[in-house]
């Protein structure tokens, strides 16, 4: 019973509990880096987060192909 109200919770709670762990993450990166590092680091994984989506991925080589063409 009390794993089953806490999975609820964390359901329920999802967008709190990821915001807390990603503003977790970047007040250690701006501690241990600096702010002009962790802002790179930061674009560097959101890159790396659009490249791995499979939408994008197709969007990407079609408008690469059409280009090639022209």
């Amino acid at each position: 019973m009390m794993l089953e109200k806490i999975i609820e919770n964390f359901i329920l709670n999802f967008k709190r509990y990821l915001y807390a762990v990603l503003g977790l993450i970047s007040g250690i990166l701006l501690v241990q880096y600096g702010f002009l590092k962790t802002i790179f680091i930061l674009i560097l994984g959101f890159v790396g987060y659009k490249l791995g989506d499979r939408d994008f991925q197709e969007k990407l080589k079609k408008q690469i192909l059409n280009r090639l063409k022209d």
